[in-house]
């Protein structure tokens, strides 16, 4: 057990939202700034980088114009001066910053360590830090309400038992990519699987395509004996409230009955195993793997006797 996992469970707020199982629930999908077979980086919209770059691009934009203007005005005998020298002046200023912007580093991100198996995101403002935790003591939680613009959407939040949450994902089309990210992550964080299929990973041999793609995902749904592997969680977590690490904070000596591995940080083979979780949701690959360990198990056992 890590020390962040040792601690008792105390939190400003409740989590929100239902809790995940770290299983796939979707095909896989991601949106990286940077990605390899090692840490998965993604940069916040409110970073300071991205926020830079449009004034740049439209400084960029002034100094062409400037030149253009200048162009017609020449080949209309009438050149001004001035508007040469003010393009070249926002062109050179703009080459500066771009240049300035290409070595800044980001402000705001989150990073995926599949090496170290943690999370780190940057916290805070005056002073900014960096906060890591490990990624098998964190829960995935999908919510649906209104966002900030008052539409409604599901967002997908991760939380540390211990620490807060930070938002990840939010979508104003539906359950699908939110979930499909969760899946990305699931099985890219765990290192003793292979990396997911995502075009950001193709040139890496060792790769799985989990539940298939959006496609053949879509395909599958219209079969009658279809069975949505979220919508059944749901309904798992909803016959047994234990699963929400929330009835913990308020029943915090049942804590002790999983020794140190709650039901949040379970993979999907362990849930199975616990008997939380039916056998059919784990992904094709881990199927395979699940029930040869259970007949090694069963052998083993029927030797020993």
């Amino acid at each position: 057990m890590s020390e962040l996992q040792g601690k008792q469970i105390k939190r400003p707020f409740k989590a929100q939202g239902k809790p995940l199982p770290k299983v796939a629930l979707r095909p896989f999908w991601c949106m990286p700034t940077s990605i390899d077979d090692k840490e998965y980086i993604h940069v916040a919209a409110r970073d300071k980088k991205l926020l830079l770059f449009l004034p740049v691009i439209f400084i960029y934009g002034g100094g062409g114009f400037c030149l253009t203007g200048w162009t017609i005005s020449l080949l209309a005998n009438d050149p001004y001066w001035f508007m040469l020298l003010g393009g070249l002046t926002l062109l050179a200023f703009a080459g500066w910053a771009h240049r300035k912007l290409r070595r800044m580093k980001p402000t705001e991100f989150t990073v995926f360590d599949r090496e170290k198996g943690v999370y780190r995101a940057k916290v805070g403002i005056f002073p900014p830090k960096v906060i890591e935790m490990p990624f098998g003591e964190c829960e995935g939680r999908l919510a649906f309400g209104p966002g900030p613009r008052g539409v409604p959407e599901h967002s997908l939040s991760l939380f540390h038992p211990t620490l807060n949450g930070w938002s990840l994902y939010e979508s104003y089309s539906g359950v699908d990519y939110p979930l499909a990210y969760w899946s990305f992550l699931v099985q890219y964080m765990d290192k003793t699987k292979p990396l997911p299929e995502v075009p950001w990973l193709r040139d890496y041999p060792n790769r799985t395509k989990g539940l298939g793609t959006m496609e053949e995902w879509e395909a599958r749904k219209k079969s009658p004996n279809f069975i949505d592997p979220w919508h059944e969680w749901e309904a798992i977590v909803s016959q047994n409230p234990k699963l929400d690490s929330n009835y913990y904070m308020e029943h915090p000596g049942e804590l002790a009955q999983w020794n140190g591995k709650p039901p949040w940080s379970m993979n999907g083979e362990e849930l199975a195993d616990a008997g939380i979780m039916p056998e059919w949701m784990l992904p094709p690959d881990e199927q395979e793997r699940y029930q040869a360990q259970k007949r090694r198990k069963k052998a083993h056992s029927g030797a020993r006797r």
